[in-house]
């Protein structure tokens, strides 16, 4: 109801308010719109991405970079997936809206409404303060992102890169206790789409897992892409936030015609 949801964006703000971390976050999102992102995977592998990562371990030697590619991204008029509630509830929708709440496309290739499109996990961590280093934390599963209709992946991730990590920072608290020294240092990486979700008690990836993840090249982004054509959902809600509308509406329809198919059967 409307209660709710004032207070739920209430209770958010109060938190971004509270927090050095996110509230940094938020500042460097609404000044930089074209900044390239990067970001960590995991999970079974999918075709594409897979092909990505063994071009990628190919090509650098193993974990981490950007697939062997030097180059920064093209500057581009695409305005990014702003961090904040109301852009994390457009993204959700639009993960649900592309995916069906499916990891992988269903249906015919062929069919006239079929609809392609690449899921990928999402990870995010704050890496090392320099290159002997260690890591500031492990990378933490965060959630799943969509690209459909043929774009990049790595554009998908580029335009919603201040989103997943605004929601990071509200989902863990082992990111947002480094402060706002470890704001710039926090990476992206994603793995392959799996069926696994994490909860508020699941730990960072170990050392043999974090091997897997992978850091989202950068790429130029042309001016027709759309935030409608890509999505983002958390694995859980960040706390003062609770959002799952489109979600409950598919899977009231994946019901409806599940009881459909049951009644014709009898």
């Amino acid at each position: 109801g409307t209660g709710s949801t004032i207070t739920a964006r209430f209770d958010t703000i109060t938190m971004i308010a509270t927090s050095p971390l996110l509230l940094l976050l938020w500042f460097a999102c609404l000044a930089s719109h074209s900044a390239a992102f990067t970001c960590p995977q995991h999970s079974k592998p999918i075709t594409a991405l897979y092909a990505a990562k063994k071009q990628k371990k190919k090509a650098s030697g193993g974990g981490g970079g950007f697939g062997g590619s030097k180059a920064k991204s093209t500057p581009t008029s695409v305005t990014p997936a702003s961090a904040d509630i109301q852009s994390l509830e457009k993204q959700w929708d639009n993960f649900a809206s592309i995916t069906d709440l499916e990891i992988f496309p269903q249906g015919d290739p062929e069919s006239s409404d079929y609809r392609h499109f690449i899921v990928a996990d999402v990870f995010v961590r704050i890496g090392p303060e320099d290159k002997d280093s260690n890591p500031g934390t492990g990378w933490f599963r965060t959630g799943k992102l969509v690209a459909a209709d043929d774009i990049d992946i790595n554009i998908a991730f580029a335009l919603q890169r201040g989103l997943i990590l605004w929601t990071a920072a509200a989902m863990w608290p082992q990111l947002a206790a480094k402060g706002q020294a470890a704001a710039k240092l926090m990476q992206v990486g994603f793995m392959p789409p799996s069926m696994n979700m994490a909860d508020e008690s699941e730990p960072a990836l170990d050392d043999e897992e974090s091997e897997d993840v992978q850091i989202p090249q950068r790429v130029s982004i042309k001016n027709d892409v759309s935030l409608k054509n890509i999505g983002f959902r958390p694995d859980y809600n960040p706390k003062g936030f609770t959002y799952k509308r489109r979600e409950r509406s598919a899977m009231k329809a994946k019901k409806s015609g599940l009881d459909e198919i049951m009644d014709i059967d009898d």
